[in-house]
């Protein structure tokens, strides 16, 4: 009688512009945990043009790491696992390392379906090369050359409500239809339509002799309504398919994957929505990936959801920190001892060579420099695109190797606490692996998976952090704080304005936090009435930030080397 035996174990490979990741998810004692991770280099570009042996690398090293045989002698994957332990499942691939798309919106009012539209666009590595509305005042030529010289690689179609604006709809389909006639076939843009859903049919029947259309739900079924979910999905089924093509080795590696891939920022925002419906409606789950050619945002509360990616990295996507910004601003986060020279030199330097490790404090200064300012950058688009209703988050997650490697964790918090600069209270959690995106891949295999590993060790629980802002003078006391402990000892401690300082609590444990305010001090939106609150702790343990809101640096680089140093003190660093 044949053996029989339940599928448990899991690799993720995430695919990224710099490194391929290898991560092993295992059942161990009925629940699921993060085994181990290998790291290897990508070969997507030259001198490989292919993925294969990244990934082929990157299972070599989790090999080595498990000691669990993965491959078998002719270096295929083992799927599904045998009976003796080796090979694994269930196998799922998530791609971050993809070209950047060059996209036209089209859309009715420019408030409603042109701005959702828009916000699709954002969703993924794109850049918006043109955007047209009912209202856009240039004559039709005009914008039919102006899409024509774009040359996008894809058209996003929007507009009216289901059963609305027929007419308005039908005649901007007319002008995408005409440009598409001018256009090579080879080089016509795909369509993805999400309008008034009675016409899906006859819009996907017009375009479809001239170039790949695909017809989703659409975003605006009410002219009060925004419902991005379906067609966020449908995009990245649609930019995969692009990607699949021009990624050599993914046509390979797709059939033996358990769900077809996805890309990372799209398996981040599954695991943020779930995390959103979890955690306090008032505030909302904040989650940041720093990649290497664009970053990454998702914010999720109960009932919203919203993803951007942003073309900010700390490889190739380094280059265009000087284009998004003044170089002075970038340079307010450093000590001062580097001249403007030298910091346009430390980014052309790692745009080239993306996976060098800071080796110096210098280098490293820098880095962490370039770090906080492109939160800060990614928090102000934010902003700028009305993404958050909130800057109170519970938790922030944070993902990046910047954060990851070389840094204590006191380093990382600030880093984080510098470039978010959240209100309220709190948690900072490191995902230390780079697992958020694999585990949104996995869940939708297993929803169990995600659950179970996010409650596990995997994820670095940096500190919970409570914010102060006062109007106070610098150095006065503003709040009397007081931690008490499970056995019932205490901690007392004043805070002054302009200080950051850290109560020990272990990670996971919790105390009661007492806080009497002083001098008109206010944790925002959140009313304290000297009552304790729980709080739990973390590796950097119960931290208060009482620096003010927004962050003030002096100009003086000498009075800001001296205030980087008295922060890092006040936290336990060196």
């Amino acid at each position: 009688m044949k053996e029989t035996f339940e599928a448990n174990s899991v690799l993720g490979i995430d695919i990224g512009s710099i490194n391929t990741r290898a991560i092993l998810f295992d059942v161990v004692e009925d629940s699921y945990h993060f085994i181990a991770s290998g790291v290897a280099p990508s070969t997507h570009i030259e001198p490989y043009f292919d993925i294969g042996q990244g990934v082929f690398d990157s299972i070599l090293r989790l090999q080595e790491t498990t000691g669990r045989m993965l491959l078998d002698n002719d270096g295929n994957l083992i799927i599904p696992s045998r009976i003796g332990g080796e090979g694994v499942d269930r196998f799922v691939v998530t791609v971050s390392c993809s070209s950047l798309i060059k996209i036209v919106t089209f859309g009715l009012l420019n408030d409603v379906s042109l701005n959702a539209v828009n916000k699709l666009a954002y969703s993924i590595f794109s850049k918006v090369v043109e955007s047209i509305g009912i209202n856009d005042r240039r004559p039709l030529h005009v914008q039919l050359d102006a899409v024509l010289a774009a040359e996008p690689d894809l058209i996003l179609f929007a507009g009216g409500t289901d059963g609305g604006a027929s007419r308005s709809i039908f005649r901007m389909s007319s002008l995408i239809a005409n440009i598409l006639e001018i256009m090579p076939p080879a080089r016509r843009p795909r369509i993805l339509y999400c309008g008034n859903a009675k016409l899906g049919k006859r819009i996907n029947d017009g375009f479809s002799r001239l170039t790949q259309v695909k017809v989703t739900r659409n975003i605006h079924p009410t002219i009060d309504d925004e419902v991005l979910e379906p067609a966020l999905k449908d995009l990245d089924e649609m930019v995969m398919d692009m990607q699949q093509k021009k990624l050599g080795g993914l046509d390979r590696m797709a059939p033996l994957c358990s769900t077809p891939p996805v890309h990372s920022n799209q398996g981040f925002h599954d695991v943020i929505r779930f995390l959103g419906r979890q955690y306090d409606p008032a505030k909302g789950v904040l989650a940041v990936d720093i990649g290497g050619t664009h970053s990454v945002a998702a914010y999720a509360n109960h009932n919203f959801s919203t993803l951007h990616t942003f073309g900010y990295g700390l490889g190739t996507g380094i280059s265009s920190i000087a284009e998004k910004s003044e170089i002075k601003n970038l340079m307010m986060w450093s000590d001062g001892s580097h001249s403007e020279e030298e910091v346009m030199d430390y980014l052309w330097q790692r745009s080239l060579y993306p996976n060098s490790i800071a080796s110096n404090q210098s280098d490293l200064d820098l880095e962490l420099a370039a770090t906080r300012h492109i939160l800060r950058l990614i928090m102000r688009d934010l902003e700028i695109r009305s993404a958050l209703p909130t800057n109170r988050f519970e938790p922030i997650l944070i993902s990046g190797s910047a954060l990851n490697r070389t840094i204590t964790p006191e380093q990382s918090l600030l880093v984080i606490l510098d470039g978010v600069q959240p209100l309220g209270i709190c948690p900072l959690v490191l995902d230390k692996h780079g697992m958020l995106s694999l585990l949104g891949a996995a869940g939708r295999l297993d929803p169990l998976l995600p659950v179970q590993v996010l409650e596990s060790t995997a994820f670095t629980n940096l500190a919970t952090v409570i914010n102060a802002v006062s109007s106070a003078k610098p150095g006065s006391v503003i709040m009397q704080a007081r931690l008490v402990y499970a056995n019932g000892s205490y901690l007392d401690a004043e805070i002054k304005q302009g200080s950051i300082i850290s109560l020990p609590l272990a990670s996971g444990e919790a105390g009661e936090l007492q806080l009497k305010m002083l001098r008109r001090t206010v944790i925002e939106e959140v009313n304290i009435f000297n009552e304790p609150f729980m709080v739990r702790g973390g590796v950097c343990g119960v931290v208060i930030d009482a620096r003010g809101r927004p962050l003030r640096l002096p100009e003086n680089a000498e009075k800001r080397r001296e205030l980087f140093h008295t922060w890092k003190f006040m936290l336990g660093g060196k």
